[in-house]
């Protein structure tokens, strides 16, 4: 497949934004400071997406682009969620971001936007560059003895972190896994226990990796932006590298784990069909309705805009919106 053509431009223009974005950084350009984040991350998704059509000829931003901008709005929502639980944890603030809510605000979404896209062309990435750790692991039983206990420990998970943030924020990043899995695997949606039931660790693993590669990138390009973030975690601040505590990048592989965890239950509204090249067209059971799905996406932004407001209230510092 030709470098420029029809389905590969794009490379091109995720090159020149992630340029521009480290160049004008660097440079102390105020503007590209301020949209430094929004312009690398979607400069390296461009990127990875363009490489995977080169090497398969069917990418998520050309062949599965409704998949795509289906996957943009649910990662906004999934964000937003996040930062709703860190109204209680308070383990990171926003600084120099935009005073204009017209900047700000769409300025949000378009960043929360990338989390689920940035990982999961990392992960596909990864696999096409043939890593597959965990192929050929020992297969688990078919059962489903696991469920309550799957769901104890995410519940557990959930409740103490809420109860107790400063001693057990961190469990919290591993929740969603342990909740979601089993009504994946009972509906038939993407699951890991099920490809591990077949004796396939690698999802898993290349998931894990994923975490760690984006985790890196968010915090190195964090620490170039203007409009970025800071941590107040309670008793692991130190050391750094960045602005992220070291061990703060243990969280970042369970991270990705649970993203694709919880998109995979996510997809059961439109019968199951996954993003990946082997499923983006494959359903499991019935859709939900159309009109409920329209709703819960003008929900998802309705809720996305309250949260807006919320994280100016409580998660902003250095100036009162």
């Amino acid at each position: 497949m030709a470098i420029f053509s029809r389905k590969t431009w794009h490379g091109w223009l995720g090159a020149g934004l992630l340029a521009l974005a480290v160049a004008g950084s660097l440079a102390g350009v105020g503007w590209i400071r301020v949209w430094f984040y929004q312009l690398a991350w979607w400069g390296y998704i461009c990127i990875v997406d363009v490489y995977i059509q080169i090497k398969q000829g069917n990418s998520l931003l050309v062949d599965r682009r409704r998949v795509f901008l289906t996957l943009c709005l649910v990662s906004a929502a999934f964000w937003f969620g996040w930062e709703m639980v860190n109204l209680r944890l308070e383990n990171w603030f926003y600084l120099g971001v935009p005073r204009q809510i017209w900047q700000r605000w769409p300025g949000a979404f378009i960043a929360y936007a990338t989390v689920l896209p940035g990982i999961f062309l990392t992960y596909e990435l990864l696999g096409l560059m043939g890593l597959s750790w965990g192929r050929g692991a020992r297969p688990i039983p078919k059962t489903r003895a696991w469920y309550p206990w799957f769901l104890g420990v995410g519940l557990l998970m959930a409740v103490l972190p809420m109860g107790y943030p400063r001693l057990f924020f961190p469990l919290v990043w591993g929740s969603f896994v342990f909740l979601l899995e089993p009504l994946n695997h009972y509906t038939g949606a993407k699951s890991l226990m099920r490809s591990w039931e077949r004796g396939d660790l690698s999802p898993f693993v290349r998931l894990l990796l994923a975490g760690l590669v984006c985790g890196a990138f968010w915090e190195s390009w964090n620490w170039l932006a203007e409009a970025r973030w800071t941590y107040n975690i309670a008793y692991l601040g130190e050391p750094k590298i960045f602005a992220m505590p070291l061990a703060g990048y243990l969280g970042f592989p369970p991270f990705a784990v649970e993203c694709y965890v919880f998109y995979a239950s996510v997809s059961l509204l439109w019968g199951g069909r996954g993003w990946e090249r082997d499923d983006y067209q494959r359903t499991v059971r019935p859709p939900a309705p159309l009109w409920l799905r329209r709703l819960l996406g003008l929900g998802a932004v309705a809720y996305g805009l309250w949260m807006c407001r919320m994280i100016d209230l409580h998660l902003i510092k250095g100036w009162l919106p």
